[in-house]
């Protein structure tokens, strides 16, 4: 009895002493940076540069946040180099943004990046990453005069919300998804400079891990309405070769996607049928929407003007043999087998679509 309350006393000891070690050695908040965003850029073959934007209290700094930048070959390392420089601990509790060059984007680079920090317990999956044009540490360096505190505006940018046209808003946790699934492509927001603002101008697409095009933001909308998203943000249409309608603005969007494949990855045909409910909120053209009939005519001319941009968004992905919706899906579900990245593209780039799309005006706004 004696030799056992011996043990527990010795290691009651040991893991007491453990825990005021670790106290002792763990840096008091006073003396810890929490960086928001890290931007990324190619620096040679072996080393990349590192931006991190830290946000200051106010009251502390005349700037609202601080920007440190360094070469490094890893993550944690550049995290030392610059610890030393900001005379604090740099830690990654509140990390929230995550930016790439295009080029560093195209290197294929990013996900071993992503990987690494996904695996950090201290990060949640709502870090949010964008491309950028240009470099990745002149967007964390600059300034915007409307919006001071750089991080929350780059956060800001990047968070979903009603009104955005774009999609996705692209987390760690959804590339890390799309990466590693064999019948979805990754697609992150690309960003631009505009005057002393950003903008998201496009979608960046990825093969595998590396970038290799963009598309618009109105395509990457419509790859949101085939992959499935219920609810759409506002969008406008601009009417080509109609004398009578030139364009309309639409909220509150209701959709539902049917697809069906013939099952058959070797001759792959492909039927898609939407059902689009909206609200015209504007609408500029000659019509008079309040005669009989003149309404039931827009919608005629709206499901021809969206069968035709989602072809042609269909026969694009097709030619650059990519999947960002998930289409292969309705054939691996069906295949008996191992499913393969291969097997997407050939299903991809030789598929056949059937697209019908049911728009209908729930009832009108402005109109003129």
């Amino acid at each position: 009895m004696k030799k056992y309350l011996l043990a527990i006393i010795i290691s009651s000891t040991i893991l007491i002493s453990g825990c005021n070690e670790n106290r002792q050695i763990r840096p008091p908040i006073e003396d810890l940076s929490l960086v928001s965003s890290i931007g990324f850029d190619i620096a040679d073959n072996q080393q990349f540069r590192m931006t991190v934007g830290i946000p200051q209290p106010p009251g502390n700094s005349t700037e609202l946040t601080q920007v440190y930048s360094v070469n490094t070959e890893m993550i944690q390392e550049g995290l030392a180099k610059l610890s030393s420089e900001a005379d604090k601990m740099l830690v990654l509790n509140q990390l929230r943004t995550l930016l790439f060059s295009e080029e560093f984007a195209r290197s294929g680079k990013i996900t071993e990046v992503v990987e690494l920090l996904y695996r950090d317990s201290t990060l949640g999956n709502k870090v949010r990453i964008g491309i950028v044009d240009g470099q990745a540490e002149d967007v964390l360096s600059a300034n915007y005069p409307e919006n001071q505190h750089m991080d929350a505006y780059l956060n800001d940018l990047l968070q979903p919300k009603f009104h955005n046209s774009f999609a996705p808003f692209t987390s760690i946790h959804d590339y890390i998804n799309t990466q590693t699934s064999p019948v979805y492509h990754t697609m992150i927001p690309y960003i631009e400079k505009k005057g002393s603002s950003l903008e998201v101008t496009k979608i960046a697409l990825f093969d595998n891990k590396r970038m290799v095009d963009t598309i618009s933001t109105a395509q990457s909308l419509l790859i949101q309405a085939l992959s499935g998203l219920n609810k759409l943000s506002p969008f406008a249409i601009t009417f080509k070769d109609n004398a009578i309608d030139h364009q309309a603005f639409f909220e509150r969007i209701d959709n539902k996607v049917k697809i069906k494949s013939n099952k058959d990855i070797h001759n792959p045909k492909v039927d898609i049928e939407f059902t689009i409910k909206a609200v015209l909120i504007e609408y500029k053209g000659t019509r008079d929407l309040e005669k009989k009939g003149e309404l039931k005519k827009l919608n005629e001319e709206i499901n021809k003007h969206l069968q035709k941009e989602i072809e042609d968004t269909l026969e694009n992905l097709r030619d650059m043999e990519l999947d960002p919706a998930g289409i292969t899906e309705k054939f691996r579900m069906h295949y008996k087998g191992r499913w393969t990245e291969e097997l997407t593209k050939q299903v991809i780039a030789s598929s056949e679509y059937n697209v019908k799309v049911n728009f209908l005006i729930r009832n009108a706004g402005t109109t003129k």
